[in-house]
Parts: structure tokens; sequence; C-alpha cells
């Protein structure tokens, strides 16, 4: 058989991503991913999958494979998760979703890296509030290299992170990254994934991801993303290329959310 080795910086990184893989199997067994075959000194051989990775026209597609994820991983397991809190489940320790972006995010724009950034710390700090109250998904750097393509099959790779996240932060990643990776996206694709995304969540009775919450971790993701341009194959910077509607919609939430 093929394998593919995966290599880790210590130990604990690479048992991390073992437990990972353990937790995403378990909430999502209907979804692909690849069979670990060995795992060996600091590294883990997995199942060789064939395949390419996703790109603007896979955007709806992925899209719906993440709003199922989200939502069986809720209705299974992440009903009795708080957003802001660890979730420990059968030796697994899943990360909440505020405190250390809260410090990184805060590092950033404080240093100046984010260009054009859209969200000032005052208002990320209201919206990790806000999280707080909100049902829970999961993060696991839904970036277009982190999916392999094979006709109509899709595969999930690659168990490093993994974190609570709201409905909806995981699909804002995939759309920043395939649009710094690709250039500008056209408003209807955009539209159409986060519709294929809300179909399962909603389905379930579940508010999934309203427009203003999505345009809102699209910054998050634009901000903790914005170091590795250039590298990657992120070529373009979410504030060059973000849709003008996004920041309309944050500026109006926020006028509203001052009445």
């Amino acid at each position: 058989m093929r394998t593919f080795t995966k290599t880790y910086a210590d130990p604990g990184a690479q048992q991390q991503a073992l437990a990972h893989h353990r937790w995403i199997a378990r909430v999502n067994p209907d979804v692909r991913i690849p069979e670990v075959i060995q795992v060996i000194p600091s590294a883990i051989d997995f199942e060789h999958i064939d395949g390419r990775h996703g790109g603007p026209d896979d955007l709806a597609t992925l899209a719906a494979l993440l709003g199922h994820q989200h939502t069986n991983a809720y209705t299974r397991e992440l009903h009795t998760a708080r957003l802001n809190a660890p979730h420990t489940s059968d030796g697994i320790t899943i990360a909440g979703f505020a405190d250390d972006r809260r410090e990184r995010l805060h590092q950033l724009l404080a240093s100046g890296a984010v260009p054009g950034p859209a969200l000032t710390r005052d208002a990320i700090d209201g919206w990790l509030e806000r999280a707080a109250t909100m049902p829970a998904a999961f993060y696991k750097d839904a970036n277009p290299r982190n999916f392999l393509i094979t006709g109509a099959d899709v595969t999930v790779i690659d168990f490093d992170s993994l974190t609570l996240a709201p409905f909806g932060y995981d699909l804002a990643k995939l759309v920043v990254s395939t649009a710094m990776t690709t250039g500008s996206l056209p408003e209807g694709t955009i539209r159409q994934a986060l519709d294929a995304y809300n179909h399962h969540p909603r389905s379930r009775g579940l508010p999934g991801c309203p427009w203003h919450e999505f345009a809102a971790w699209c910054e998050f993701h634009h901000a903790l993303t914005a170091p590795y341009l250039g590298t990657n194959n992120y070529r373009f910077s979410w504030h060059t290329v973000r849709p003008a509607w996004t920041t309309d919609i944050l500026r109006h939430f926020d006028k509203e959310s001052a009445l």
C-alpha cells in the first residue's frame, strides 16, 4: 500500500494529530479521511490518497461537506460543549475558541501586521463575547489544500489543528484562504457556498451562520492568515480581494448594535 508520511516537530504534536484523527472519525464516520497505517517516532504513515486540492469551483461542494461535518459533530457530541471553554471527551480535549485567538489577534493588530483590518481589538472582543453563547462546531483549518478531490469523492486531510469554533468559522477560513490563493471570488460563488453550508444545520433546527457572523469570521481569518502571505501559495491579501459587501455588512451590524 502506498503511504504518505507526515512528520511532526515533537511527540506531543504527533499524539495530538492522532487524537484529532480519532475524534473526527468518531463524530463523522461517513466522511472520508485517510487511514492511519503506521505510527513511527515523530511521524505518522497515512494511507496515500490520489486527488487534487480544492479551488473556487469546488467551494459549494466543500461548504456542504463542512456543514454536514459540523452539524453531525454538534448533534453527536458538541451540543454539550461551551465555545469558550475546553471540551473533553474520550481522552481528547478540544481547545475553546476565545483565549488563544484573542491574544493572537490583539498581538497582530497591535503590531501592524494586518493590512487593512476591518475589525478593531474592541470589535474582536465583542465578537468573542457573542460567540460564547453560540452553538459549538469545530475548526480544522479548512484551507483548500486540506481537501483531496477525486471525481465526486472528497477526502479530508491534515489533523494538526482542532478547536471549538462557531458554525461558519471554518467555512470562512475556506473562503478567505481560497481567495488568497486564486484571487477575488464572485459574490455569487460565496453566497452559494454559505447557502450550501447552512442547509445542514438549518435542516436540524440550528441557526447556522448568518451573513454578519460570516463576515466577521472572514476578518478574523484575514488577521490570522496575513502573516503567511507569500507562503503556502497565498498570493493575494484578503484586504485587496475581499468583497465590499462583507465590510458593508459589518458596518451596518455595528450601527444597529449601537442603537
